[in-house]
């Protein structure tokens, strides 16, 4: 009974193995058709690498000789059948993607590149032009966010309580309007361009390069856990480039009747002045902790977005201001008590008053204490008002302007390593 079992067994596995090789076969089969598109029963070189490019992955010339040497056993420099299916019976997937990583997986042919990769000047421009139109569109809830969160500290730049978030959003903004003219909605936006452009800038360049070297060959888009590294290392790269200008931008925007600082030259030399250069550093490693998973949650929903309900696919400018608006407000969400102390490090001390906090984990104990829980998200309601829009025309201006510049991200190829 025992050995008639076995023997059961042992027929399922070979009818499965069988099942499984002629199913590749026919699989397999299908796609050594599409590439033999003169129908002669062989893959020329050209024809292999028009049928990879067909599906977004260019693999360079010389690599397409290798391939050749690899596969092609009679050496008549066609690739038949015979040699198509030996060369390839290995792969566990049939994806066009994962055929062209194994073929590829062999020595000397394991580095990727793309020969469709934009000129770095094209990705820092449009990231550049993205971040100051969605800043500048944003600006007085920009402003608005950032009185609230540091109006606690009582500082000497008369920040007025009347723009608190509970006097109302709209009746906040006509005050600040109605106190400091047209130009008080916009204080600190020159500074902030300034920033945000070479922010926006470094970030979307950085995330394009990092997500480059991070592709695993065969692929046009990373897991999740990979656009979250380097989302975060995208952010902490461009915050470490443009931080003094940040904490520059902080201090300006948060005065109102009495200007300590007349612009961006003057606040450099008074804070080097009055604190030294590590001054201009303040809150750096609470700022790092807050933008890291901020810019990595913020491009990692977005992006998927875009591979679930765009199958990489560019998306419509109305895609994009919609992925853009869900990627901010989750980011904004998750982070925003680290931003608000964030904020607080970078103003207390302004015109030699003491300092209130010595570090993350005592403001935050100081913040809870004094103010409740809902301290840490104060103008959290403003801040999501200024958030949403700002994200969504920033991704929307970098689509369109990758479109105006012809840069293409998703397409990927091989060459030699």
């Amino acid at each position: 009974m025992s050995n008639n079992s076995n023997n059961n067994n042992n027929n399922n596995n070979n009818n499965n193995n069988i099942t499984t090789i002629d199913d590749k076969k026919i699989k397999l089969r299908k796609l050594f058709d599409q590439f033999d598109t003169d129908k002669d029963g062989s893959i020329n070189k050209q024809e292999l690498k028009n049928g990879f490019k067909l599906h977004g992955i260019d693999i360079h010339d010389e690599q397409i000789a290798k391939m050749f040497e690899i596969a092609d056993s009679n050496k008549n420099h066609t690739i038949e059948w015979d040699e198509f299916f030996g060369i390839l019976r290995g792969s566990e997937s049939h994806d066009i993607e994962d055929i062209a990583e194994y073929w590829l997986s062999k020595p000397g042919m394991t580095r990727i590149v793309s020969t469709n990769e934009a000129p770095s000047w094209k990705l820092l421009l449009s990231g550049g032009v993205a971040g100051a139109i969605s800043r500048t569109c944003t600006s007085p809830l920009e402003r608005l966010k950032i009185l609230n969160q540091v109006q606690h500290l009582k500082l000497e730049t008369n920040s007025p309580s009347q723009y608190k978030a509970g006097s109302g959003i709209i009746r906040s903004l006509y005050t600040m309007f109605k106190t400091e003219g047209f130009v008080g909605l916009f204080k600190g936006n020159g500074t902030n361009v300034i920033r945000i452009a070479p922010y926006s800038a470094i970030q979307f360049f950085s995330y394009e390069k990092y997500k480059r070297w991070m592709m695993e060959p065969g692929k046009n888009n990373l897991s999740t856990q990979q656009n979250l590294l380097v989302g975060g290392c995208a952010g902490v790269t461009s915050l470490f480039c443009t931080y003094p200008l940040d904490l520059i931008r902080s201090r300006l925007t948060v005065q109102v009747h009495t200007a300590k600082y007349t612009g961006i030259s003057d606040a450099y030399f008074k804070i080097v002045a009055e604190e030294g250069y590590r001054g201009l550093y303040k809150g750096l490693v609470t700022s790092a902790l807050g933008v890291a998973p901020y810019v990595a949650i913020n491009f990692t929903t977005y992006e998927n977005l875009k591979k679930f309900l765009m199958k990489d696919k560019a998306p419509s400018v109305f895609e994009s201001l919609a992925f853009g608006a869900i990627s901010g407000a989750t980011a904004q969400t998750v982070t925003y008590p680290i931003d608000l102390i964030r904020r607080r490090l970078q103003v207390q001390g302004i015109g030699g008053k003491d300092h209130i906090y010595s570090g993350l984990f005592d403001a935050m104990q100081k913040i809870v204490k004094e103010e409740g829980v809902r301290g840490l998200y104060n103008g959290m309601v403003p801040c999501y008002l200024k958030v949403i829009p700002a994200i969504s025309i920033s991704f929307c201006v970098y689509e369109v302007m990758k479109k105006i510049l012809k840069i293409e991200t998703n397409k990927i190829s091989y060459s030699s390593g």
